[in-house]
């Protein structure tokens, strides 16, 4: 566990080890959530928290297996 401390305006710095393991780069755009009492950060390429915020957008009859061949499909990389 890596501990930091919060600056003027709330700022804090991602620690280098954090940054690393979660593949995070300059000018990406993170998330930060509160799960069981506690943040979570999620960088906003693909993770968990982006999936859960556009779930139920796109309504599909069918199975997930179809939903995803059908994506696959239309983005032609069957």
């Amino acid at each position: 566990m890596t501990e930091v401390k919060v600056h003027e305006k709330y700022l804090v710095v991602i620690p280098k080890d954090v940054r690393e393991a979660l593949g995070i780069k300059i000018g990406e755009t993170i998330e930060f959530m509160i799960e069981k009492g506690k943040a979570v950060i999620y960088p906003h390429r693909g993770s968990t928290a982006s999936v859960r915020r556009v779930h139920g957008i796109i309504k599909h009859d069918g199975s997930i297996e179809e939903g995803i061949e059908e994506g696959y499909r239309v983005m032609g990389t069957e």
